[in-house]
């Protein structure tokens, strides 16, 4: 049947296919910026003037840090992201697992606005959903890309072993 040899062969182009197959798996879990180490610093007080005498008293309003509100929506939109989900969304489904990904459109959790302005509200959910578009849509391809490359794989290892085959049963008849 088969020749030790060639399932040596086998058995390390398996390995080989596996190796990579789980380095693309791993390498978007290592990319997560929610797991570096943050410090924050409390934002600079605004001095307010008093007003003038008679006119009417406004609460003022802080200004938005909205290089904050950006900063925490794509935090928590790449740690909220289900790469693994994406991911085999991509392999099992294909191109209709991207395009899932690409039409899904991520909301950030209710409990993370409450007590926020109107304009951190904007910003952040503006920002949550694009990064959160974003890492999906990078999930579901680098799964695409993996089935594409193993089948590009197989296909290879399928033809050179059909020609090794071919060419062996050539030699056997002819001698």
């Amino acid at each position: 049947m088969t020749r030790p040899g060639e399932a040596r062969k086998w058995l390390g182009k398996l390995g080989v296919v596996g190796i990579v197959s789980a380095a693309m798996v791993m390498i978007p879990m290592f990319e997560h910026p929610a797991a570096a180490q943050q410090t924050w610093e409390p934002p600079a007080q605004q001095q307010w003037s008093a007003p003038a005498q008679g006119a009417p008293v406004y609460a003022p309003r802080p200004p938005v840090d909205t290089a904050r509100a950006v900063m925490e929506a794509t935090q928590d939109a790449q740690a909220d992201n289900n790469a693994v989900l994406w991911f085999f969304a991509g392999c099992l489904l294909g191109l209709i697992g991207v395009i899932i990904a690409a039409v899904a459109d991520p909301s950030p959790p209710a409990a993370r606005m409450m007590g926020k302005s109107p304009e951190y509200l904007a910003v952040y959910t503006n920002t949550y959903r694009s990064v959160g578009h974003s890492a999906q849509l990078h999930s579901a391809l680098w799964g695409l890309g993996t089935v594409v490359i193993l089948y590009v794989v197989l296909i290879i290892i399928i033809v050179h072993d059909a020609n090794t085959a071919s060419q062996g049963s050539y030699f056997i008849l002819r001698q």
